[in-house]
């Protein structure tokens, strides 16, 4: 999952596709029943993998990956197009590694039996007397994988997956909470100068701007929801030094990371007030909905 972070934000960012990892029991909701996990979701995307064009081995769609120990590949199966995950002599295992934020994930698996189990340590037992083909989970904690595997009878069969949708969790009519990403080494937020794609610390002043205030320019990640330049006078950046005062940071642009459906990144320029202020706290805030904190240095 390292490759993503390194394609989007150079070096200044390696560590995004690690954070908000969480490897605890969740109890997440088991669905066998499309209808209804959608019903209990939100955000949800679709990976069909007979949209998928041009991609043979299958590595990421969507900056989600896909890993077995024999490369998955997209084949046909009855006229489709399916995610295969070969058997490899009596065992097989897929792995799919889901995006920061995830707290809902569903697939359709066409061959039984198969187990699929999540990193919130739900598993189900797919047979063909269920009379379903799909299973979901919702969880109230990150879903970082979700892992499909078996080793029995001999030999195994292949994963035969398709319809992989991935969101998160409905909480009532309440709308979705964004999620600042951190890194994992330092907690802090990931950010980088809108123009050098550097990361913090960051100064108030640029050298380097395509703005004639010469003030630098912050981007932030988000995950949780889609963001698209329409919902810009929903957002609201504010940071928080050292002394508890509070500081509006102002929103320029907002919008969905290009090549990741489920991440978006929002802009702002840095105030002169936020001059040699140094650790600050960071959070965005969308329709009334606040973010985690996270650190970012400015100085």
């Amino acid at each position: 999952m390292l490759s993503y972070a390194l394609k989007l934000f150079g070096s200044a960012a390696i560590v995004v596709a690690v954070c908000v990892v969480s490897a605890s029991r969740a109890d997440a909701v088991v669905f066998r029943d499309r209808a209804a996990f959608n019903a209990a979701s939100q955000n949800l995307r679709t990976i069909d993998f007979e949209s998928v064009v041009n991609v043979d081995p299958v590595l990421d769609v969507d900056g989600v990956f896909f890993s077995s120990t024999r490369q998955p590949y997209i084949g046909t199966q009855q006229g489709n197009k399916v995610l295969i995950g070969d058997t490899i002599g009596e065992f097989t295992l897929l792995t799919v590694f889901l995006p920061p934020g995830t707290t809902a994930v569903g697939c359709d698996q066409f061959n039984t039996p198969m187990i699929v189990a999540t990193s919130t340590g739900e598993s189900v037992t797919m047979n063909q007397s269920d009379g379903s083909t799909f299973v979901g989970f919702v969880s109230d904690q990150p879903i970082v994988s979700l892992i499909i595997s078996l080793d029995f009878p001999e030999p195994t069969p292949s994963v035969l997956l398709d319809n992989l949708s991935f969101g998160q969790r409905r909480a009532g009519n309440e709308p979705p909470v964004p999620q600042l990403l951190v890194t994992s080494d330092t907690s802090r937020a990931v950010a980088v100068d809108s123009v050098t794609n550097e990361s913090q610390p960051f100064h108030v002043l640029s050298t380097h701007n395509f703005a004639t205030d010469g003030h630098t320019r912050i981007t932030f990640f988000v995950v949780g929801l889609t963001l698209a330049s329409a919902d810009l006078p929903f957002v609201k950046v504010q940071a928080e030094d050292q002394q508890q005062h509070v500081f509006d940071l102002p929103c320029e642009a907002v919008g969905r990371v290009k090549n990741l459906s489920w991440m978006s990144q929002v802009t702002v320029r840095v105030p002169d007030t936020l001059a040699g202020a140094g650790n600050v706290n960071i959070t965005v805030s969308v329709r009334n909905k606040v973010s985690n904190k996270a650190p970012v240095r400015i100085e």
